[in-house]
């Protein structure tokens, strides 16, 4: 009967360690994934900032080159 007694706890353990293992791998690409949308959405943030930026310089280059009296012809006769 001792024997039964001693299989039986060693089966729990080895079921508590298989169920311990399975949760923290879960929770681990869990956090991967949640660490991965973070940055997606810290890049899909940066990009906006940047195409923002360039549209803002193009207007103020193009609004320099409105300022800027054109070339008068000099013509020699």
């Amino acid at each position: 009967m001792p024997l039964a007694v001693g299989t039986g706890v060693v089966v729990i353990v080895v079921a508590v360690a298989v169920v311990a293992v399975v949760l923290i791998v879960a929770l681990s690409i869990r956090g991967r994934q949640t660490r991965g949308a973070a940055r997606r959405s810290e890049a899909r943030r940066d990009l906006e900032d940047a195409r923002e930026r360039a549209a803002e310089a193009e207007r103020d280059r193009d609004a320099a080159l409105g300022t800027v009296a054109p070339p008068a012809d000099e013509t020699e006769s």
